[in-house]
């Protein structure tokens, strides 16, 4: 064989390996199963705590109207029960002065960033309920247990299902 190929064979093999190994740092902490309706608080990447589904019922909850819009189908207004997310950090202790954003994650490896000027300015909610009934997994063909609903938001573009971890920066 010659050393160019040596080389370049040696080179995809050690991007391989590199690709995995940040693979799987950033996917740590992160629980993908959707099983439990469980959502991790981590701080600056550090486990703060964790909130389960009774935590998050026994907080305020209000009533959100809202419109899902996703391309390819018809909008349609829905009724979500949850909690708003400031609330949600502020009830486990979690000092948001000083703090520049926060970030909302789903078992499916979406996020969603929030600034802190919108969690002060904007609706944006926890939610559990839709339409009366509690949201189902995305192994039922959910989008819960919890979902990220930011009313206002065009499109419904930010909005995060199956919600696993929120983490302040």
């Amino acid at each position: 064989m010659k050393r160019q190929t040596k080389i370049v064979i040696l080179s995809v093999a050690v991007l391989f390996a590199a690709t995995v190994c940040l693979w799987f740092i950033n996917d740590s902490g992160i629980n993908r199963t959707g099983g439990g309706a469980v959502i991790n608080i981590t701080e600056n990447g550090e486990f703060f705590a964790e909130a389960g589904m009774e935590y998050v019922k026994g907080l305020e909850s209000e009533t959100i109207g809202a419109t899902i819009r996703s391309s390819g189908n018809k909008p349609v207004d829905v009724e979500y029960k949850g909690v708003p997310l400031k609330l949600f950090l502020e009830c486990l202790g979690i000092n948001l002065d000083g703090r520049e954003n926060v970030i909302v994650k789903g078992v499916d490896g979406y996020m969603a960033l929030l600034s802190m000027e919108e969690l002060e300015q904007k609706d944006i909610y926890i939610a559990y309920e839709m339409d009366g009934k509690a949201l189902k997994p995305r192994e039922q063909g959910g989008y819960g247990p919890f979902q990220l609903v930011i009313p206002g938001d065009p499109f419904s573009q930010r909005w995060c299902k199956y919600v696993c971890e929120v983490e302040v920066k």
